[in-house]
């Protein structure tokens, strides 16, 4: 078995590149990450890639690491080996995806449509994007590199991919907008203290107001606050720092908040002050954020 795991981390050094090998070699308990990575890979069983094979891949995922340890500490082994047998074609580890990942997208995609044959086909279409061979190219899953669990990437693929297909039904803005509103957040806004009829006013205004943010804001409104991903998290899923992504957000909210204001004044008529007062009574009882702006209870 020690000469197996020794062989196993000499495979990972080989793929990472004379850099992050050095690092790596020299770093505290990497030799022991490099174990638990392969012993987790090799729990699968049926499902479990050659040792060799996914030591290597394990290699070449972390010499794209800016910090090969870190990312290490980091690894969701078992998924990263998960996605590198049903890339390679293992019928059990296709069949494990399935009951794990692609079957557990069904309640995030039914809030985008509510129709089960339109679910049905975007899981479809997501397994033959994913799991199915190409001969063109390589599979998609060999992009998935352990950062995060292998449900999140693909979900970012599956919510993708079902916002493209409403998109063609022309319905995509309005849908996603009313996701986020019916999905309370912690800290949420409860308009108990405003007329039953204004509460209804600031919802529907904040659904054309998220309907009229671009596409990739409103995939971060709903993996942040429907998804509850957290920041840091985010920034693995996306290559970006989360103080970056926190900024994004804060604009996003900024943004949002005043186009709510703008869409409440037109459909109550309201002269300004009127809609100032409005707002400041949401802020000034609960310290209004976005997370309880998308709160949608009736």
């Amino acid at each position: 078995m020690h000469r197996t795991n020794s062989e196993s981390f000499e495979w990972v050094l080989q793929s990472t590149g004379e850099s992050s090998a050095v690092r790596l070699r020299e770093a505290p308990g990497a030799r022991e990450a490099v174990e638990r990575a392969v012993s987790q890979a090799a729990a699968l069983r049926d499902a479990a890639p050659e040792p060799s094979v996914f030591a290597r891949h394990l290699g070449a995922q972390l010499s794209r690491a800016v910090d090969p340890m870190l990312a290490l500490e980091r690894l969701h082994a078992r998924d990263l080996a998960l996605a590198l047998s049903c890339a390679q074609g293992l019928p059990a580890a296709r069949a494990l995806v399935e009951q794990e990942v692609v079957l557990k997208l069904r309640v995030p995609l039914s809030r985008i449509h509510p129709s089960p044959v339109f679910v049905d086909e975007v899981l479809q279409a997501l397994r033959a994007n994913l799991l199915m061979p190409r001969t063109e190219a390589p599979s998609r899953l060999l992009g998935y590199a352990g950062v995060g669990p292998l449900l999140h990437w693909v979900s970012i693929s599956a919510v993708r991919l079902a916002l493209r297909m409403r998109k063609a039904l022309g319905e995509e803005s309005q849908v996603e907008a009313e996701v986020l509103a019916a999905h309370p957040a912690p800290g949420g806004l409860e308009l108990g203290f405003v007329r039953e009829e204004a509460r209804g006013h600031v919802r529907a205004a904040f659904i054309r107001a998220v309907a009229s943010l671009d596409d990739e804001d409103r995939e971060l409104l709903r993996l942040h606050f429907v998804e509850r991903l957290s920041l840091e998290r985010m920034g693995d899923l996306f290559g970006l720092h989360k103080s970056t992504l926190s900024r994004r957000l804060s604009a996003v909210q900024a943004l949002l908040e005043k186009r709510t204001r703008r869409v409440l004044a037109e459909r109550l008529s309201l002269p300004g002050p009127e809609v100032d007062s409005l707002m400041r009574a949401i802020h000034g009882r609960l310290d209004l954020s976005l997370s309880g702006l998308l709160e949608g209870r009736g």
